[in-house]
Order: C-alpha cells, then sequence, then structure tokens
C-alpha cells in the first residue's frame, strides 16, 4: 500500500484480523478494527468451545458485509491476497463484478497449491503417517471450487509456476511483479562488519519447523561442525520481528528452509535488505530457470535438498562469495522489489498494459514436488487418491499432460511386485 500511495494512488490494505507485526492502516474506521477483534477471538477459540465459536464465525463473517459497503463504492479495484475476500462468498465477488470494480486475486502458496503437494496442509508428523483419503480427497476439493470461483469472477490472478496447477485460465507470473518489501526502520540496528573474527554465524527462523524442514537443517549443521567447520547457530522462533532483524543485522548468512518452492521467501528477503545471502532448500531449484526469466529469478544458493549441506559449506568456506551473494540479493530486493517498482506494475495490472512476458499458460506446469515436504510424502498422497478415486480425484483433468506426470510420480515409489 505505500508503494501505491507513494504513487499517489488511493490505497487502503485491509486485514480481517491484525497483523501481530502491525502491518496495515493504523487510521482504520472502528467498524473495520472491530471486525478485526472479532475475527482474532474467532482464531482464538477453539472446537471445544463450539457454540463459541459458532457464533465468532457467524458474527464475523455478517460484520465483513458490513466492512465490505464501506468500501465498495470507494475502490476502483480489490486486489485479495492469501484466496481470502472480503466476505469469502460468491455474492461479494458477483456484486464486485456487477459495479464494474477491477478484481485481483494474489496466491502466495498454500492458498492455491494442490494439499496433495503442500506440507502445510499435510505435514506427517509421523514418516508413514497419511490422512484419510477421504479428508484428502475432499480438501483437494475444496481448494479446487476456490479457484474456480475465482477464475470466474477475477479480472486477473497473479500465481507462481510452482503453484499454479489446479488454475484452468492463463495467470499472470507473480515473479514478474515481485513481492514489494522494505526493510522496516529499526534504530540501532546496523548490520555487522562481514570481516569479525570468529565462527561464521548462521541463523535459522522456522515459522513451523516441521514444514521448514529444521530437523534435518540441524543435523546438517551438526555435521558440518563435526567436519571441523566453526559454525554458531542462531535460531529464532516466535520472537519479535525486532529481534529478528537485530539476528539478521549480526549473522552471516541464513539457512531459510528445506523445502521450499521459492529463492526468496519473506525471511530471506529481509536478510538481503541487509546485504546477508540465503541458502534454500527446495526441489523446484531445479526447475526454476525453466519457468521464470532470468531477471526474475531473486539471488540465493537455492539448491535441492540433497544438496543443502554442499551450499551451507560453500557459504561458511568461502567468504567471498557470501559477500557477493549477499550484495546480489541486496541490490535486487533495493532495485526490483522495492516498494514503488512493484506497485507501478501491479498498477500496469490494473490499467490492463501487460507485457507478453507476464503471461503463463497453466497447461505448462509440470512441476510435481510441492513445497514443505519430502518429494517422497508427495508420491504417498498421490498414491492414496489414486488408490482410493482415480486420476480425476487430483483434479487436473483439464491438463492431461500433467496427469500423466503426476500418475508416474506416484508409481515411482512403488514396491515392485514379485512374479
Amino acid at each position: 500500500m505505500e508503494g501505491l500511495r507513494a504513487l499517489h494512488v488511493d490505497a487502503q490494505l485491509m486485514l480481517s484480523i491484525a497483523h501481530p507485526f502491525k502491518y496495515g492502516d493504523e487510521s482504520r474506521s472502528w467498524l473495520v478494527r472491530t471486525w478485526q477483534r472479532i475475527g482474532a477471538a474467532r482464531n482464538a477459540t477453539t472446537r471445544a468451545n463450539l457454540l463459541r465459536k459458532l457464533l465468532l464465525v457467524a458474527t464475523h463473517d455478517l460484520w465483513g458485509w458490513l466492512v465490505l459497503l464501506r468500501v465498495i463504492n470507494r475502490f476502483d479495484a480489490f486486489i485479495f491476497i492469501y484466496g481470502q475476500t472480503i466476505t469469502n462468498s460468491a455474492f461479494e465477488l458477483w456484486l464486485l463484478r456487477r459495479l464494474g470494480r477491477k478484481i485481483v486475486f494474489v496466491y502466495t502458496g498454500s492458498d492455491s497449491r494442490p494439499p496433495y503437494m503442500d506440507g502445510g496442509w499435510f505435514p506427517g508428523r509421523v514418516a508413514d503417517e497419511l490422512p484419510l483419503p477421504t479428508t484428502l480427497l475432499s480438501t483437494v476439493r475444496r481448494c479446487k471450487r476456490k479457484l474456480r470461483l475465482h477464475e470466474r469472477y477475477a479480472d486477473y490472478l497473479v500465481n507462481s509456476p510452482a503453484t499454479a496447477h489446479f488454475h484452468e485460465r492463463p495467470y499472470i507470473n507473480w515473479f514478474a511483479l515481485g513481492i514489494p518489501r522494505a526493510l522496516p526502520v529499526c534504530p540501532g540496528i546496523v548490520p555487522q562488519d562481514a570481516g569479525r573474527p570468529g565462527p561464521v554465524r548462521v541463523l535459522h527462523g522456522p515459522s513451523n519447523p516441521l514444514v521448514k524442514g529444521t530437523a534435518e537443517i540441524l543435523e546438517v549443521l551438526d555435521r558440518l561442525r563435526r567436519k571441523g567447520h566453526s559454525i554458531e547457530l542462531v535460531k529464532v522462533q516466535g520472537m519479535p520481528n525486532e529481534v529478528v532483524l537485530q539476528e539478521l543485522a549480526r549473522c552471516d548468512f541464513i539457512v531459510d528452509q528445506l523445502y521450499a518452492d521459492t529463492p526468496l521467501a519473506a525471511l530471506a528477503t529481509e536478510a538481503a535488505f541487509f546485504g546477508k545471502p540465503a541458502v534454500v532448500g527446495g526441489y523446484f531449484a531445479e526447475a526454476i530457470e525453466q519457468c521464470l526469466e532470468p531477471t526474475d529469478i531473486p539471488p540465493s544458493l537455492f539448491v535441492a535438498p540433497d544438496d543443502l549441506e554442499m551450499a551451507i559449506e560453500r557459504l561458511v568456506v568461502d567468504s567471498a562469495f557470501r559477500l557477493q551473494l549477499g550484495e546480489q540479493a541486496r541490490q535486487f530486493v533495493l532495485s526490483s522489489w522495492n516498494l514503488k517498482g512493484v506497485a507501478g506494475r501491479y498498477l500496469q495490472l490494473l490499467n490492463d498494459d501487460i507485457p507478453g512476458q507476464w503471461w503463463c499458460d497453466p497447461a505448462a506446469v509440470r512441476y510435481l514436488s510441492g513445497c514443505g515436504l519430502p518429494q517422497g510424502r508427495s508420491r504417498k498422497l498421490v498414491a492414496l487418491l489414486l488408490e482410493h478415486f482415480g486420476a480425476s480425484a487430483l483434479q487436473v483433468q483439464d491438463k492431461p499432460g500433467l496427469e500423466r506426470a503426476l500418475v508416474e510420480f506416484a508409481r515411482v515409489g512403488e514396491e515392485p511386485v514379485d512374479a
């Protein structure tokens, strides 16, 4: 929103629940603040108190209609994130469309990624633990239905080639627009001198240790210490953002996650503002150059999960490369992902001024390994659907090539049948 306002556009960020780091417009009306308080109470109430939970859900949803009535005549365009709208209803989208409002959906991962390749949905706390087939199927269908509803009413859909499997319409490449980021102003936080003596300081800050592969990352760091490398690990979890920023300023580099489908997620982007590089593991590393323009690929040491140890060791021993990669990341976020630059590209989108290279064809999606879980688990989840419900359960019937690829993907892990 800051970037749009800097371009003299009347814009407001509106969240149904106040962000813990205070992102958003602090000058909202009492109507929106009340909506957020109800939403916070809704989230804090467990199903153990079912009656209260149901009352809060109903109240929050109804209050959303009051918020919609307040803003519907003020704004010409609505950009929705996380797959959520103000009322989360088809009627809201129909109404916005009838009134001639521009509708854009920006997807960030689990809001569009097929649940059978998403560790956020089914991470598997026990190695062989699988969900009930009916639970997996209903989750997949619900995700597909929501995407289909959005496609019916939206002017544009913005997504990553790594998470666009359920789209049936062409979509805008998320990386071509960029992620608007600005480092919060925190007096007294200054990047530490890269030439300091002592062990290499490595930061890991998992929001969800299971999904981020924290246990495996810690094992890799232990192996490197046993090889004789001097490494100091700093792990920050559940800390205020100011504490995280302080540790980013002091570290030499970060190890972000093991199963990512983007080279530069939120923590890695914040690190880049300090000139600190990131090691990021993910299966998408092997496909990213076929999916993105070279200038759109954010600089990090983005490697396949099996190569994580080699990548970390390289940054530990090669200080010159570490400094070079950190500076490349810093220049990228300052020049390509700065607030005004990203906001300007969204204005192009809203004005229908769209370069051809921004468009992606969902029929071209071939990435199968997902995010937040090992490849073997994705195979098991796909195989579970195939075994109980057939290929149609994958919800990609409109893309026969992708459907065949997923079927073959699941078969790779099958045990051989004895003759």
